[in-house]
């Protein structure tokens, strides 16, 4: 498709936002355009290949069908297969053909998956030729989503279309580019590489200097260029007009059905049945529509805003422009008086202090400074303290006088972080897919038993020799009647339902298909600060150095490394001691509308100075100064008064784990004058990052005994340090070309700042709740590993006698160290004997920083991080990136992942787990589907109480349904065999007044609010659990129905249907049907469709019954939802239409409306037998008691018990685990009181050697070895300790560690770790990797004794060592 300059379609095109309104997404997506599917693992792109090259009947050589075919984003969330194919003249043709014939069937169905429609119009070809793409959206490996996008062309006879060159931050001028759209993204064709490559924004391979080259801005023309490019600045959510929402609708499967068998009743003269359904259908299609409009307007006015901007043109002039008009490379300025962002933006001239609550949930101001010009790459999350983001609101603005603040535009619309986030609403993650997926398999179930019993009864009257017009009417019933039309519909009420009650729980929900997946949680990672702990802290005191206490106003280079007593009271430090000047300056606080604020933390510490922040001049005057705020000190003993200025301010960020300052202290004197001002760098931190690039002389020798001690009472705890800067050095130009490297080196230690951060009372409640419900809870954070411990056992998240190991990993080069120590309940490691005994279970926890988290996820991934994701519960020193990658290993395990993070550093995390959980102020703050605005974890137990209400509510409806579905069939078919029916006002009574208000009021239980359940609910409904409910409801019923039509052949007034005599003229029975009033309705003859009949009555009056019963069976209480009785409306329900019921079956005609009731065509038995109705009841008795006994009873108890729960991976890991009570290998003690060394050299042939204390010396493990008496374990040695080489992704890096399964899993296996065959001897090792890389490896000594003979003792260390780098020993 060609389009010119101007007239390229829309985005409202491409996006296909043409799905119904009655879809269970946010804004109702196109059913037809995506056809869901759920594959057993992630498939590797060869496997995808040939599975498609079958499906496409394209049998073409491998290279070939590669060159049709790109993944494009490899290896992130956003992966993607594209084929190319291009239209088929031919193929159009006899598919026109066939949509022709079938009368537009197949062109319906064509419609609704339209990746079939692209195989029968198009043919497989290059990606150089394609004019349409065909999309294969592998989420996680697991479920698959089809696109068919058309790729568009815009055409110049000029050269003034701009596209990127990939891999720089270049463009080149071309005349032609090609495109296409998929979710909010933009891929081009790159003639260079061959392939559709991503349209990125401005940021990628950028340099900073690059950036500082748009100082100037562009011109109008270039500008004009690069829209045609990017596009308008604008986050558009598409809004349809009523017409093609109706049309849209319409064409979906549910209403095609309903249409279908609206028309079907109106030609069976089942009109008001058929009118019933059409005017409940008109009023659901009209409330869906209204609802559909109104969440598009509400969220568009939400979303899209425009502003005028200033933007500078390189010939120094000034334009104003409207924010839609921005394209990246535009220099814009920033104005003083604040404003919101339409765009992201690098600063390259001024600082702007942000207000980022919109994106990270965190009122907190941040302060935004320039970028410097350095030839450094430009990295979004490095240099986040320099980007400015769409949707933030900038406060105000610093400056130096006569300066403009200016940003370069780097991202517009859809790119942008607030376009991602509009995406990931747009786009949620298929979270329910196995719900969904087996929703459409018992779909097709329902539709394969209506085919069986239409080919029964069309065999039936064709040999009857019924008329084609009846037969074609009497078949295409039972599919009306099999497959419930309102069952999407009643899908949904408890989803809705439970978005409502979490609303009022102040738990906001912008996904709400997410709910049901949370009520399958059985993993919860959570952070620790502002979580499970209290935002703000309590200064508890400092722990000075002897040089902290020294004046900062002199520097006498002298370092005296001892700490001092701690000072709890911070005033009693000495005012210009370098200790207080370092907490009263080093912060990043700000004075706005006349208030301090800040980080909560840099406020407390600030506050417990005592010293003030001040301004010169109002706040008005200081807009136009690039000067922070200084600080005054108050009054010293003298009458003096110290200031500090800060002249350069380096962020905190959680890589560095630290941040600085550069300012300048000076003394006013009581006279006026001033003391010669000292240029100082004051740093602060984590212990451990102050411990690393502060002088070794300046650590005091107890170090790490004081931080260990601190932190395991649970103490926040803060390294402090500070340089001088020479005279000659301190000129703001030399300052300013200072790297941070360079500031953040060969510091001088001043103390400890020890702060109290208080647990929220609520989180010792919910972790023993959660506990108590066998839900697993992990704690997440960036604290000092031993505060985290602390903090677990305190808030109850490690329970009393748990056991506590911590893993510790060291590294020198490409050799890493893998050690164990216990930790005791107080975080002080215990002390081992000699003997290594130490008294510990089997049922131990795993506690790990960061660094060994890394080493262990890059390293042996395979080998070693399975099993300390299944025990490892602290997580501490984790990075953002970290925490992500923790909550995608859980879900690799099996895990179904909760995390609850204040949405500041957690964003990852929150977006990769099943159910991510955002405390924060704002309703959708963060790219997680749930924001809670009650700032503690109280939210996570009643997230999935509701989780849990809501997905045993779906199941109950949707067995329900299905069950109600089956239950009419029966009944039809057991008429069908005597020429008989239910009647029309019996359809509609059971239909429209039984089965619509029951599934209505179905949901209405709420969550159960006792004590969590110890297991989830089923989350499959193709498991046995739910299947052996409904095939033994359904067995209840048949043969209840049965048991009546025999019961009622029996008795002595029966007399069998005839439907050529449907009168009974002429049988013992025409009096009482004379009486009856039926014989008004003139249905005497097989033309007029009678249906009056004994068997009519006795079929119709248990069934009915049976639909109540159902529903009572299905609407289970504790320990999911309130019982039955709680559901106030559903009760009521049950009562009205059992009374109803209980009257159409004794006595109905003796009431005014016995012409409605006529309607009913019930054909009582005589008045003399009214025993008989009242059996008849009796029966419905039974059936209730047999219903109720099979689920509660047998089903939930008998069967529940029997049937063996599928164990997942992480089950499978902890049996292994407890089988290996020798594992892991408890290492020394001291390892834990000073930074991690080293207990094995390696030698220069990369051998290793592992003894019982891991690894040491050489020479010390074979004497080891020798001492210790020979054994199974030592001759599987050469297996357990030569690895298999690594695969070329990963490092070649000699492995230690000793963990090997019990039981091996097939290289198959659709698990996400593979790991080799063991002996039952072995301990947990090794996995087999590529051959190809040269690793170390090892041999047992017993082996090689019995090679030499036991009796050789002149063996030396070099006969315990095998170097054989490509096969095993």
């Amino acid at each position: 498709m060609v389009h010119h300059f101007g007239k390229v379609l829309t985005e409202e095109e491409e996006q296909g936002l043409n799905e119904s309104p009655s879809s269970e997404r946010l804004l109702g997506y196109k059913y037809c355009e995506v056809m869901t599917e759920s594959i057993p693992e992630k498939k590797n792109s060869i496997t995808s290949i040939s599975s498609f090259s079958r499906t496409s009947n394209d049998l073409q050589t491998q290279r070939s069908i590669e060159k049709d075919m790109v993944v494009l984003n490899p290896g992130t969330e956003d992966e993607i297969e594209v084929w190319g194919y291009k239209r088929n003249p031919f193929k159009e043709f006899l598919t026109l053909l066939v949509v022709i014939c079938s009368f537009g069937m197949v062109g319906l169905f064509l419609y609704w998956v339209e990746h079939y429609r692209l195989y029968c119009t198009s043919s497989l070809c290059s990606l150089r030729d394609a004019t349409s793409v065909l999309i294969v959206d592998s989420y996680k490996g697991i479920h698959i989503t089809r696109y068919v996008k058309k790729v568009k062309t815009i055409r110049h006879e000029d050269e003034d279309i701009l596209i990127p060159v990939q891999g720089t931050a270049d463009f080149k001028n071309v005349n032609t580019i090609r495109f296409f759209n998929i979710k909010k993204r933009k891929y081009i064709w790159s003639n260079e590489d061959m392939k559709f490559v991503e349209c990125q924004g401005m940021d990628k391979n950028i340099r900073l200097v690059q950036l500082h080259s748009y100082s100037a801005g562009i011109s109008e023309q270039e500008s004009e260029m690069r829209r045609t490019l990017y596009g308008d600045n604008d986050i558009k959510v598409p809004v349809h007009s009523i017409p093609v929402l109706l049309v849209k609708e319409i064409l979906t499967p549910f209403y095609v059905f309903q249409v279908f068998s609206v028309c079907f009743w109106y030609a069976d003269d089942y009109w008001l049945y058929a009118s019933a359904i059409l005017l409940t259908s008109l009023i659901s299609l009209g409330a869906a529509l209204y609802n559909t409009r109104t969440n598009q307007h509400n969220l568009r006015d939400t979303i899209i805003s425009s502003e005028s901007v200033i933007v500078f043109r390189p010939d120094g002039s000034k334009e104003t422009i409207m924010s839609k008009d921005l394209v990246p490379g535009d220099l814009i300025e920033v104005p003083d008086h604040g404003c919101q962002m339409h765009c992201d933006a690098v600063l390259v001239e001024g600082q702007a202090i942000m207000n980022e609550s919109m994106l990270t949930g965190e009122s907190v101001p941040i302060t935004k400074t320039s970028a410097v010009n350095e030839d450094e790459r430009y990295n979004s999350k490095e240099h986040e303290k320099h980007t400015l983001k769409c949707g933030t609101q900038v406060i105000q603005t610093r400056k130096k006088k006569d300066q403009i603040v200016k940003a370069v535009v780097i991202r517009t619309g859809y790119l942008t972080t607030k376009g991602d986030l509009v995406r990931s609403i747009l786009y949620p993650p298929p979270v329910d897919f196995q719900f969904e997926s087996d929703s459409y398999k018992f779909v097709i179930f329902l539709a394969c038993v209506a085919t069986v019993g239409m080919i029964y009864t069309l065999a039936k009257m064709v040999i009857i020799g019924e008329d084609g017009s009846t037969i074609v009417l009497e078949v295409f019933d039972l599919i009306t009647i099999v497959v419930p039309p309102a069952l999407p519909a009643a899908m949904t009420i408890g989803i809705v339902i439970a978005q409502q009650r979490l609303k009022k729980k102040n738990i906001f929900c912008i996904s709400p298909r997410t709910i049901n997946v949370a009520g399958s949680i059985n993993c919860v990672c959570f952070d620790k600060t502002g979580t499970i702990t209290e935002d703000g802290m309590d200064m508890w005191g400092v722990i000075p150095c002897q040089t902290g206490l020294e004046t900062v106003l002199h520097d006498n280079n002298k370092t005296e490394r001892e700490f001092s007593e701690p000072t709890r009271n911070i005033s009693d430090l000495k005012t210009e001691s370098k200790m207080l000047v370092g907490m009263a300056v080093c912060h990043e606080l700000n004075v706005i509308e006349g208030e301090t604020m800040g980080d909560p933390l840099d406020e407390k510490i600030f506050e417990s100075t005592k010293w003030s922040l001040e301004q010169d001049g109002d706040e008005q005057n200081q807009v136009d100064q690039l000067l922070m705020p200084y600080v005054k000190s108050p009054l010293c003993q003298d009458e003096s008064v110290l200031q500090a200025a800060p002249q350069r301010l380096f962020q905190f960020s959680s890589d560095n784990q630290c941040m600085s300052v550069i300012c300048r202290v000076f003394q006013e004197e009581l006279e006026g004058g001033f003391t010669e001002p000292q240029c100082i760098i004051f740093c602060k931190g984590s212990p451990e990052k102050i411990g690393k690039i502060c002088k070794p002389e300046t650590i005091p020798l107890d170090y790490a005994e004081t931080l260990d001690k601190y932190a395991s009472f649970g103490y926040r705890i803060i390294g402090i340090a500070c340089r001088y800067i020479p005279t000659n050095l301190t000129k703001l130009g030399k300052l300013n070309k200072m790297l941070r490297s360079e500031i953040e080196s060969d510091l001088t230690f001043l103390g400890l700042i020890i702060l109290e951060n208080r647990i929220k009372p609520v989180s010792a409640t919910v972790f023993k709740e959660l506990h108590g419900a066998n839900i697993r809870p992990v704690m997440v954070t960036g604290d000092n590993i031993l505060t985290a411990v602390s903090v677990s056992r305190n808030c109850g998240l490690l329970q009393d006698g748990d056991k506590l190991i911590r893993v510790v990993a060291s590294q020198d080069g490409d050799n890493h160290v893998i050690k164990y120590h216990v930790i005791a309940e107080d975080g002080t490691p215990l002390e081992e004997s000699k003997d290594r005994k130490i008294n510990i279970d089997n049922s131990y926890h795993f506690a790990l920083d960061g660094f060994t988290f890394d080493i262990i996820a890059k390293h042996y991934k395979e080998e070693l991080l399975p099993y300390i994701a299944r025990r490892g519960t602290v997580f501490a020193r984790m990075r953002p990136d970290m925490k992500q990658e923790l909550v995608e290993t859980l879900q690799d395990l099996g895990y179904f992942v909760g995390m609850c993070g204040d949405g500041a550093n957690d964003c990852g995390a929150l977006k990769a787990a099943h159910s991510g959980i955002s405390l924060s102020e704002s309703e959708a703050s963060v790219a997680s589907p749930f924001t809670s605005k009650t700032p503690d974890i109280s939210c996570v137990p009643q997230l999935i109480r509701e989780g849990r209400a809501a997905l045993v509510t779906s199941f109950g409806i949707f067995k329900y349904m299905a069950a109600y579905s089956i239950t009419q069939f029966v009944s039809v078919m057991i008429l069908y065999e005597i020429f008989s029916n239910l009647s029309d006002t019996q359809f509609l009574y059971i239909d429209l007044f039984v089965i619509t208000t029951l599934a209505a009021f179905f949901g209405l239980n709420r969550a159960y609010e006792g004590r969590l359940a110890s297991s989830p609910p089923e989350n499959s409904l193709i498991s046995p659990l739910p299947l052996f409910s409904l095939i033994c409801q359904l067995a209840i019923v048949t043969a209840f129905q049965v048991l009546a039509l025999r019961f009622t052949q029996m008795q002595s007034w029966f007399v069998e249907f005839n439907d050529e005599e449907a009168c009974f003229n002429g049988t013992i029975a025409e009096d009482n049907f004379n009486s009856s009033g039926l014989l008004d309705l003139e249905k005497c003859t097989a033309d007029e469709s009678p249906v009056a009949c004994y068997e009519n009555y006795a079929i119709f009056s248990v069934s009915q019954f049976q639909y109540i019963i159902l529903a009572i069976s299905f609407a289970k209480g504790a320990p999911y939802r309130t019982h039955l009785f709680y559901n106030i409306p559903l009760l009521a329900d049950i009562v009205v239409l059992t009374s109803f019921s209980l009257y159409l079956t004794i006595s109905p005609h003796v009431v005014f409306i016995s012409g409605f009731i006529t309607g009913f065509e019930l054909f009582h038995p005589p008045e003399e037998f009214m025993n008989f109705r009242l059996e008849l009841i009796g029966l419905a008795a039974a059936n209730l008691v047999a219903s109720v006994f099979c689920e509660l009873v047998v089903a939930d108890i008998l069967v529940k018990k029997i049937i063996k729960k599928k164990n997942q991976f992480y089950d499978r890991l902890e049996k292994e685990l407890k089988n290996k009570p020798d594992w892991p290998p408890l290492s020394d003690s001291s390892a834990t009181s000073a930074p991690p060394t080293f207990v094995a050299e390696i030698s220069n042939r990369n051998h290793v050697i592992i003894t019982e204390k891991g690894i040491s010396d050489p020479s010390d493990a074979f004497d080891n070895l020798f001492s210790t008496p020979p054994s199974a374990s030592h001759k599987s040695a050469a297996v357990l300790l030569n690895p298999p080489p690594y695969s070329p992704r990963k490092e070649p890096n000699g492995v230690l560690v000793n963990l090997k399964p019990t039981e091996g899993v097939d290289s198959n296996s659709s698990t996400p770790y593979k790991k080799p065959e063991s002996s039952t001897t072995s301990t947990p090792g090794l996995t087999e990797t590529d051959s190809s890389v040269s690793i170390s490896k090892f041999a047992s000594c017993n082996s090689i004794l019995e090679e030499n003979g036991e009796g050789n003792q002149d063996l030396n260390q070099e006969s315990c060592l095998v170097s054989s780098p490509n096969k095993f020993r």
